[in-house]
This record gives structure tokens, C-alpha cells and sequence, in this order.
């Protein structure tokens, strides 16, 4: 994969972000009006299966993956690939590869849900040979696999029919040379397996289609100038006509291909601008010849004839955990039942990686004769692109469950409003300027919508949108969280997410940003710096190079939302605090002027940007700058800088601690149809048992005993494994060695209690703000223009952005 396409997914997994791309997702209301569940309104009753894949449950497993095959009245098919463990010593002389693989045909009874019978396929392949899938039809098995040639080494693809009832092979067919084997679609009576041709030159794909008379033809897809490096989908437009949907240099490009002759042409892709292409990585093409897709939100319908794009079913609309069903995909499907199928893993809260041996689920959904939730109001969350916490999930069901009069119902509803890219992103200042434009629009738009009485009545994670932190159109849940002991709760984090005394984003998750080091480096404060401090600090300790990877105008914003309070009171804007020329000096004399570009690479080879997983390492190892939301990336840190446990604040003009972040939060409407009902599901949030829960699964809470408690289960955890890192894997899959190993202890969960409480400000930025910030500050760091001259112009701009608002 390319690196810059790796390390923009990278940062923006670390800021807990992700931008949606354009989808045509069709507007529900929220707040605009009461809306009652009527006797009628979709519900599903469910019934949820984990299937025994057949492997030896003697043997340890290294990694398994199941997927569904295909099914008829009587049998659903399952092919489950993995390996098992290989043991640390071993005789690789006689070492063969097929004793530790898993490719395994599962066939499930459709009545019983039950096993009935396993075709293990290793006894079937060579010992290079590997099954990239399969598909199934009329009692038979066709399990598609690469092969290495003896003598040249050279990829060969081939087929094998297997009869279901027996397990034997009745059919073997060689495919010829070819690229790596992707996906299989089915298209009425025609199956195509995609396939992708790397070249130095110009990539391509092909489409394999087999035809109802089990003829074969090759669609070669190529552009003229461009590299394809993926088929996105194919759906069908016809009984012999498909659209295929690539991925290319250009952007995505669009082919109508005809299944019977084999033809490809090239077609307008402005006649498919209304497909959302960021959510067909699964696509089902139903027996009614509409396409069916799963989003985290629930699924949608395609209508290529009429170009609609509707949702047919919410996650919200039956009673399993959201987080289950995400990572799902469609086995059949109608109006009124369907079969969802796929491979869950485990979460291991002190861990980065899940758990790398999965369960297969198989879910059944029947339409209810009558909805159960009948006669409740209906309270839209809106969650950005349809995700929330595991926990949290459970607690939206628990609240459905246990109210009488309200429902939750999570949408994603806002995931057509910024049509933002980050494949060409190539550094974090562009990274950073592309969600602060995202931020920007997002708040515009939810301000205006919930003004109208057309928004949600919850929000999850706009803590970013300052534009909202305003009565006009957030309600203050101060009153629903009550006046909490300071000895129980880290009422300080509360404390830093107020504006002007008001709670508008209830910080259900936070994260930790700031410079972890060892606590002798910390300024006079002990918690922070001053820009003269820091600057001592960076000559000193970090021989010249900033932890701090951004460049000049980034930094200069980021350093301003850390002291907002001081410049913007009371909706005025006074940017003649010497505290904001001293910080615009130290960033013109001691910061960069851009980050670097994700591209370049140091003398040692290594990439120049976010380091993985939300921390900056510097080259001396005695510093990283963080945003830790987790036990996981603390005790990271800790094994990475030899156990130095402070994190201290950004460099400011009065070395205030490191700054709070809202991970995870929970806003609700000022236009609201309830506002109480709303502050019920926050008060639930704040119940012991739902603050342990989230604890537990690794992220960083209010309550101190919850906190404690996950805090001490993981020292407990990293010390059984013998560090942090047990079997660590890079983007590729690669195993990465350990790295210093250490012995915690109850002393740095006190020491990380202690940075939380030290943290004073919530750093979340107002992004129209910052984007002003950005364009004006420019030419005085590039030389320009003069201090005085820059900040009075950005003061006069930054008022007018308020002023605006009212």
C-alpha cells in the first residue's frame, strides 16, 4: 500500500476521526418533530449462532478468518483460513507448511444451525497451495486457489469442484498464470472473480466471469494512463450487463461490462456521482436486483434503475450490540428477512490488536408482526459514520429496554455532507488543515439544522464543532450529572469541557495529550513549560528535533486552543495579550516551518510523521508526544521511554499541565424533543456499573475506582505477557520485535491518575477560529508582514466569525 495513504490512516485513527466520504444517504429527521413508534415501525426479531469451524481446539491458533460461501434451503457454506501457532523451536528441515495451516469448508444444516460435516482442504492442496475463496451452487463447492509452480515459481491459479455430500473432488481446472484473486461476485446467473494485475508500468484488473453454461470469459480493465488497483464493486444492471466500479489513479473510474461477450466500455462516472463508493465494500446483490450494502449504521438498498439509495434496515431496529453486526456481511436478503454472516473478534482491552482468533456468527433477522418499542418517542443520536463504543452500545440497548417512553435510534445521517479525500494527503499540516475545513462544515451545518429544528437530538463527538458550544444549540448537562465529589470523579476533566461555566459535551471517554518524558525535564510548574523552558528543553534534551511534528501555522493554532480562554471572552476577541506575541514568537524562532512530508525518510530509513498509534518518538527516546486514550498506548509509552512516566502540557506562556481530549462524547440539542430523556442516558453513562464497563475496555473514565481498577488489571495483564507488545504485527502482518520490557506496577496508574488530574483545558479548538488563525498567521512566520499588523487582522476576523453566530 502506499506509505502515504498508511500513515494518513494511521493519524487519523490516533485522532479517533474518520472523515466520510460522499454517500447519498437519504435525511431523517431528529429534532424537527416527535415521532412515535407506531405497532408498524421495522422491527426484527433475532436469533444470533456461532458456528463450530471444525479446527482442533487442542492446538494453539495464530490467526483464523472465516467467511460465508453461499447457501441453499438445506446447508449454509463456511471457508475458514488461518494457521495454527508454530511452535518457537522447531526442525525447519522437516518444518512442513500444511501441518500448521487452517483451510477448512464448514457446511452448517440450515434447519439446526449445527456442524455436520468438514472438508479439511489442506488434505486436498499442495503445500504451497492456498484457497483465496470459494462459492457455491447446486450441491457444489468451487474452491479457488494459487498455486506455485515447481520449476519457474511462478503464481498459477486454479479450481476444484467438491460434491458437498461427499467431500470428494469431482472436477480440477488450471486458470493459467495470472495476479492475486480478490473478490467474487454474483451476478444472477453469471458468477465474476476479480482479479488484479500488478505492473511496474500500468496495474490492472480483470474479471473472470463464468457463464450460467459454465463457460469462462477474460474482461480485461485498463485505463490508457492510469493504474486500477482495485474493483470497488460489481453490480448488475441487467441479466448479461454489470456496472464495475475501480479504483485508480484518477480517482474512482466506471465500466459497463457485458457479461456474454465480454466486452468492457469505459461510462461517464457523473451518472454514478450519487452511489456512496466509501461504503460498497460489501456489496450483496439480491434475487430482486436491487444492491444491498452494510454501513456501521445498518444497510442500505440500490435501485440502479430509479438512482435511489435508502436504507433498509437500522442497526437500531432489533436488540444485538451494533459492534456485532459492523463487522458482518450479507448472506441473503428480502424485505422481511435476512441472514447476516462473518467473523468477530474478541477486543483484548489492554492490547492494540483483537484477539486473533475469531468466532463466526450467523445472525437471522424476521420482520416482527409488531414492533415492541410501540408507542415510545423516537430520540435520533447522530454518530459519525454510524460508530460508537462497544459499551456504550450496550448501554443505547439498555436504555431501549428499560424506558418507557423513549428509544434511541443511532443514525449516520451526516455522512454526505463533506466530501473529503485523504489518499492525497502527504503530511500532518495537511492532514490537520483538512479536518479543521471538515470541522468547519460539520459545525455550519449542524447549527443550522438543529436552529431549524431539523437536527438530532444527541450528538456524539462534536466537541471539535465550536461553533455549537452556544445555548442556541446545545443544552447545558450540567443539572444531569449533579455535583460530584472530587475525591471519587476526575472532576477537572468536567471542569476543562465547560465553555463559559457550561457543560454542552459530556466527556464520556477523554485522552491525554501532551510530552511524555521523565518528570525531571518538566518546566518550573512540574507539569508543563514555558516557550523559554521548552525551548531549553528541545536544544537540550531533544538534541534540536520537536516531538511536536507540525509546522509552523499548525503549531501556532494548536498552542492558541491550549490558551483560548485568555484571547476570546465572553464572545470578544483580544488578541493583544503580550502571552499571544510571545507564543507567535517562539513558534516564528524555534518551529519548523511545515511538518514534514510523510515521504521522507531520516538517514536510519524511517519515516518522518505521527508515529504509529498516537505518539511522535524522538530520536534521542527521552520524549514522545502523545494523545493517550488508553492503559494500552500509556504503558506503551512507558516500555518505549524506559519508564518515564509524565506527560507534560505543550509550551505556553504560563507551563500549564498536558491538555484533556474528548475521546469519546455526548452532546444533546437545545431543540431536543426531550432534553430530560436525553440527560437520562447521560446520567446512565455515569452509573457505576456502565463506568467500570467502559474502564474495562481500556479507555480512560471519570470515576477514580473504575479508573483504579482497569488501571491495576492492566498492570496485572502486562506483567503475565511479559510487556505491552505480545505478538506484534506491523501494517504488512510481519511480526516486530519487543521492545524494553518492564515490570509494572500500582505506582504508574498513581502516576497517570496524577497527569489526568493536572489537565486543565480541553483541547478541542474551534475550527473556524483556527482556520483564520492559519491564513493570517502565514506571512508573518514566512517574513512578510509585521506581528502587530497579522494579529490585528486575524482579531478583526475571528470577531466577525463570532459576532455571526450571535
Amino acid at each position: 500500500m502506499n506509505s502515504k495513504i498508511i500513515k494518513a490512516v494511521t493519524a487519523l485513527l490516533a485522532f479517533s476521526m474518520v472523515l466520510p466520504l460522499a454517500s447519498c444517504g437519504k435525511k431523517k429527521g431528529g429534532a424537527s418533530g416527535k415521532k412515535t413508534i407506531s405497532d408498524d415501525t421495522p422491527w426484527f426479531d433475532t436469533a444470533l449462532y456461532d458456528v463450530d469451524q471444525g479446527l482442533n481446539q487442542e492446538r494453539e491458533i495464530e490467526y483464523v478468518y472465516s467467511d460465508y460461501v453461499g447457501s441453499d434451503e438445506n446447508n449454509i457454506i463456511v471457508l475458514t483460513s488461518g494457521n495454527y501457532k508454530i511452535p518457537d523451536k522447531i526442525d525447519w528441515e522437516t518444518y512442513n507448511y500444511s501441518d500448521y495451516v487452517i483451510s477448512v469448508l464448514t457446511i452448517v444444516d440450515r434447519a439446526t444451525k449445527k456442524t455436520v460435516r468438514t472438508i479439511d482442504l489442506s488434505t486436498k492442496l499442495k503445500d504451497s497451495d492456498y484457497a483465496e475463496n470459494a462459492r457455491y451452487s447446486d450441491g457444489k463447492i468451487t474452491v479457488i486457489y494459487t498455486s506455485i509452480e515447481d520449476k519457474t515459481w511462478e503464481n498459477l491459479v486454479k479450481e476444484m469442484d467438491i460434491d458437498i455430500a461427499t467431500g470428494e473432488i469431482t472436477d480440477t481446472r488450471d486458470l493459467g498464470k495470472t495476479g492475486i484473486y480478490r473478490k467474487t461476485f454474483r451476478l444472477g446467473d453469471y458468477t465474476a472473480d476479480s482479479e488484479m494485475v500488478w505492473s511496474s508500468n500500468l496495474s490492472y484488473a480483470i474479471l473472470n466471469v463464468t457463464s450460467p453454461d459454465g463457460s469462462k470469459k477474460k474482461i480485461e480493465i485498463k485505463e490508457e494512463r492510469n493504474s486500477i488497483y482495485e474493483i470497488s464493486a460489481v453490480l448488475p444492471l441487467s441479466n448479461t450487463t454489470a456496472l464495475v466500479i475501480t479504483y485508480a489513479d484518477n480517482g474512482s473510474a466506471y465500466f459497463i461490462a457485458d457479461l456474454q461477450s465480454g466486452t468492457i466500455t469505459k461510462t461517464d462516472a457523473k451518472d454514478y456521482d450519487w452511489i456512496d463508493l466509501g461504503m460498497l465494500y460489501s456489496t450483496f446483490n439480491g434475487s430482486d436486483g436491487n444492491v444491498y450494502y452494510a454501513t456501521p449504521a445498518g444497510i442500505s438498498k440500490i435501485n440502479l434503475k430509479e438512482k435511489t439509495d435508502t436504507e433498509m434496515f437500522n442497526y437500531s431496529w432489533c436488540g444485538i450490540n451494533r459492534n456485532i453486526l459492523t463487522n458482518l456481511q450479507i448472506a441473503e436478503i428480502s424485505e422481511d428477512a435476512f441472514l447476516l454472516c462473518g467473523t468477530q473478534y474478541n477486543d483484548n482491552p489492554f492490547s492494540e490488536f483483537p484477539e486473533r482468533n475469531g468466532t463466526f456468527y450467523m445472525v437471522e433477522f424476521n420482520r416482527a408482526e409488531k414492533n415492541p418499542h410501540a408507542g415510545k418517542t423516537i430520540l435520533e443520536m447522530y454518530s459519525s459514520y454510524g460508530y460508537m463504543d462497544d459499551k456504550i452500545a450496550d448501554a443505547v440497548i439498555e436504555f431501549n429496554e428499560t424506558n418507557k417512553d423513549y428509544f434511541i435510534e443511532v443514525t449516520d445521517r451526516y455522512r454526505n455532507i463533506a466530501n473529503y479525500s485523504y489518499s492525497d494527503l502527504n503530511s500532518d499540516d495537511e492532514l490537520d488543515a483538512q479536518q479543521l475545513n471538515y470541522n468547519a462544515e460539520m459545525s455550519s451545518k449542524l447549527a443550522m439544522d438543529i436552529l431549524n429544528g431539523e437536527g438530532p437530538d444527541m450528538l456524539m463527538d462534536v466537541n471539535a464543532y465550536g461553533q455549537l458550544k452556544n445555548p442556541e444549540y446545545l443544552a447545558d448537562l450540567t443539572p444531569y450529572i449533579g455535583k460530584l465529589d472530587p475525591s471519587k470523579y476526575f472532576t477537572n476533566i468536567l471542569d476543562a469541557a465547560k465553555t463559559d461555566g457550561k457543560l454542552y459535551n459530556f466527556p464520556v471517554c477523554y485522552t491525554v495529550e501532551g510530552i511524555q518524558t521523565d518528570a525531571q525535564y518538566a518546566g518550573s510548574s512540574g507539569v508543563g513549560f514555558t516557550t523559554d523552558e521548552y525551548v531549553k528543553f528541545l536544544k537540550d534534551t531533544l538534541n534540536g528535533t520537536d516531538v511536536i511534528p507540525s509546522g509552523q501555522t499548525m503549531y501556532f493554532a494548536k498552542l492558541f486552543n491550549s490558551m483560548s480562554d485568555r484571547y476570546i471572552v465572553n464572545g470578544k476577541a483580544d488578541f493583544s495579550d503580550p502571552s499571544l506575541k510571545a507564543l507567535a514568537e517562539f513558534v516564528k524562532d524555534n518551529v519548523r516551518g511545515k511538518s514534514t512530508d510523510w515521504d521522507e525518510q531520516d538517514n536510519e530509513g524511517r519515516y518522518s510523521t505521527y508515529a504509529i498509534n498516537g505518539y511522535n518518538l524522538s530520536d534521542t527516546g527521552l520524549a514522545a508526544y502523545t494523545w493517550c486514550g488508553s492503559y494500552y498506548s500509556y504503558f506503551r509509552n512507558l516500555e518505549n521511554l524506559n519508564g518515564s512516566t509524565a506527560i507534560l502540557g505543550l509550551p505556553s506562556a504560563d507551563g500549564h499541565g498536558p491538555a484533556a481530549g474528548q475521546y469519546t462524547s455526548i452532546a444533546v440539542s437545545a431543540q431536543a424533543v426531550s432534553i430530560d430523556a436525553c440527560g437520562e442516558f447521560i446520567k446512565m453513562l455515569m452509573s457505576d456499573k456502565v463506568q467500570e464497563e467502559i474502564a474495562m475496555h481500556g479507555n480512560f473514565v471519570l470515576n477514580k475506582d473504575a479508573f483504579r481498577k482497569a488501571g491495576l488489571a492492566a498492570v496485572d495483564y502486562y506483567n503475565e505477557q511479559g510487556g505491552v507488545d505480545v505478538d506484534r504485527y506491523d501494517e504488512y502482518g510481519n511480526k516486530i520485535p519487543p521492545r524494553n520490557k518492564l515490570n509494572f506496577s500500582e505506582s504508574q496508574v498513581n502516576a497517570l491518575a496524577d497527569i489526568i488530574s493536572s489537565c486543565e483545558f480541553m483541547d478541542s479548538g474551534d475550527a473556524a477560529i483556527n482556520i483564520v488563525l492559519v491564513e493570517e498567521m502565514q506571512p508573518y512566520f514566512a517574513g512578510q508582514k509585521d506581528l502587530d499588523q497579522v494579529l490585528s487582522v486575524a482579531q478583526d476576523r475571528v470577531q466577525k466569525v463570532l459576532d455571526e453566530r450571535g
